[in-house]
């Protein structure tokens, strides 16, 4: 009962608030159009486009300062080595010659005896053909020198930087890639020169102008970036051209998944996204894959629906006849009732026209003399008795008969339940079948992701449908299985109440066969008052047995009283209960219509 409280609750529930219900639905169903209007910004093409080009610039940005940044550090080393080479050479030149350096008179330089202060042409002999400049200092004055001023003129009787004399003091090979000489920036390398006791006597100059070298690294670093800029135009073509493929095979897919989410399960996926041999391909072939078996679910569901429809008419209509059979066997049963009641009234009558034989009989026995009045009176009773005696024969024959009708009418409302029942247990397997079904969209809308939302909500939505019909038809298997027990106590009255009439019209049948004899009896005292006087105590010992037949006869009608009582009482509770079921019924119809209106979203 309880059970059948919260199904009764729960579909007051659901019409109280059907507005809300097709307000939810309404809301899911234009859920995707609001997505679709929300989703604006940069496109998957522009987005590929960039993945692709923005690390080749990176890279490419990276790989130019790290080559211009190695190529400045091996043109500084191989520069300054070079002029190393270029002093050292110059030097060992020198050391072939016998002597000290010294400073002659003259101001020349001389190596012992021979002056190796070359003029100013011959120190340019040994820079012809490359950019670099020597000079020859004595102490840490220039002697001579191929540097040259914007003039023209020579920088010679000028000094080094005291920070270079200081290291040529040291005995040290002085090596830089800055230093500025007559405004202009060097690659500049200093080697002392000694004698052979280790004094120091000056110093050896070789430089090269850093502006050639960063003009040649700067052309370098131009290739570079041309090459680099090639590069970024092919990326950037190859990328453009795939992610255009890309994006067109996304777009097709997701708008092929819109349709989905829309409930058009017609759709077909681009032959273009089918063709493809890539992920993008897989997800197409999945996609229509999915399509394909939502179409089978979909058209399973509906066909399911439609069965699920049919059973609750069915069950409703069932439910009807059951209610029509039920309000008949109560009008029967309360027949039943009444002609029980008067057939006790009826039994009370003959009792006390037997009351009254015995007293006829008792005065025979008394009063022989007034025998003809007695027979006459006794005639008369029996004639009364007679017809009192066919009339209750009639009754019990009707209550017989009633009873008969009340059996058939419980036996087709037993196949009535056994039909129920069947409808109760088709309507599981749809529940359960519609379960899972549900389950499985729920999964593969899962797997869909985000454009899979509003088919997973619909998939909720028929779950709960599912869950609701099992619950309905629960409800219904526990309402019939109360209909099977009340139906069988109501035979097993019906077997007991068909037993008392058998035994009513045994006793009856042998009322008639007394009475019988007493109407004999009368005839023969008609005939003579000695065979009177013989039979009168036979007549009083048949009076008692009389009295005692109509005494049983009375506690049975009673008792058939009080079972058809009884039964009305079952009745009206099984009538309650046919008329629970009916409800639950049109809850059932309601529940499919519901579902029916679901599945119409999807277009096949």
């Amino acid at each position: 009962m309880d059970d059948v409280q919260n199904m009764e609750e729960q579909t007051m529930e659901q019409q109280i608030l059907p507005e809300d219900n097709e307000k939810e639905d309404k809301a899911v169903k234009k859920s995707p159009k609001k997505t679709r209007s929300k989703n604006k910004g940069m496109g998957i093409k522009a987005k590929l486009v960039m993945l692709a080009v923005v690390p080749v610039i990176v890279t490419m940005m990276v790989i130019v300062l790290f080559a211009r940044s190695s190529m400045i550090d091996g043109m500084q080393e191989e520069a300054i080595d070079g002029l190393v080479l270029l002093c050292e050479g110059v030097k060992g030149s020198y050391e072939f010659m016998e002597g000290d350096f010294s400073l002659g008179e003259d101001g020349c330089i001389y190596k012992g005896d021979e002056n190796i202060s070359p003029s100013e042409d011959a120190l340019d002999g040994y820079t012809d053909g490359s950019d670099a400049d020597l000079t020859l200092c004595w102490g840490k004055t220039r002697m001579v020198t191929s540097l040259k001023n914007a003039d023209g003129s020579r920088p010679v009787g000028t000094d080094i930087d005291d920070n270079v004399w200081a290291t040529m003091q040291k005995g040290e090979v002085y090596r830089t890639s800055d230093i500025r000489i007559m405004d202009k920036d060097y690659y500049a390398v200093y080697i002392p020169l000694t004698n052979a006791d280790g004094t120091l006597v000056g110093a050896m100059f070789a430089g090269r102008p850093s502006e050639d070298i960063t003009a040649y690294i700067n052309t370098k670093v131009s290739h570079l970036i041309l090459i680099a800029i090639f590069v970024l135009l092919i990326c950037l073509v190859t990328g453009y051209l795939i992610a255009s493929g890309i994006a067109k095979a996304t777009v097709a897919t997701g708008r092929a998944l819109l349709e989905v989410a829309d409930g058009k399960l017609n759709v077909d996926v681009d032959h273009c996204v089918l063709r493809r041999g890539d992920e993008l391909g897989q997800m197409g072939n999945a996609l229509e894959t999915l399509i394909q078996k939502l179409r089978t679910i979909v058209g399973d569901l509906k066909q399911s629906s439609d069965t699920l429809y049919n059973s609750g008419n069915s069950l409703d209509e069932m439910a009807g006849q059951s209610s029509a059979a039920a309000d008949e066997i109560s009008r029967a049963v309360e027949d039943i009732s009444k002609g029980a009641v008067s057939q006790a009234e009826e039994i009370e009558t003959a009792s006390q026209e037997i009351a009254t034989m015995g007293e006829v009989i008792e005065s025979i026995v008394h009063n022989v003399g007034s025998l003809t009045n007695t027979s006459q009176n006794m005639t008369a009773a029996g004639d009364a008795s007679t017809l009192t005696m066919q009339q209750l024969s009639e009754s019990n024959d009707r209550t017989t008969a009633a009873i008969a009708r009340i059996g058939e009418q419980i036996r087709m409302t037993n196949a009535s339940i056994e039909k129920i029942g069947a409808a109760a247990t088709l309507i599981t397997s749809i529940a359960d079948q519609t379960s899972l079904l549900s389950l499985n969209a729920s999964i593969e809308s899962a797997r869909a992701g985000e454009a899979g939302r509003g088919f997973a909500v619909v998939a909720g939505e028929i779950q709960k449908l599912a869950v609701q019909s099992d619950e309905a038809a629960a409800e219904i298997q526990q309402i019939i299985d109360t209909l099977l027990a009340e139906s069988e106590q109501t035979m097993a009255v019906m077997q007991e109440a068909e037993g008392l009439v058998a035994e009513q019209q045994q006793k009856l049948n042998d009322t008639k066969l007394r009475f019988n004899e007493v109407s004999d009896g009368i005839s023969v005292s008609r005939e003579g008052t000695s065979v009177i006087r013989g039979n009168a105590s036979s007549c009083d010992h048949a009076r008692a047995q009389v009295v005692d037949v109509i005494s049983n006869l009375s506690a049975i009608s009673q008792e058939n009283a009080a079972s058809a009582e009884e039964t009305t009482a079952s009745m009206e509770e099984l009538n309650a209960t046919i008329n629970m079921l009916a409800e639950a019924a049109s809850n059932l119809k309601v529940l499919s219509e519901q579902l029916n209106e679901e599945m119409n979203f999807f277009q096949m």
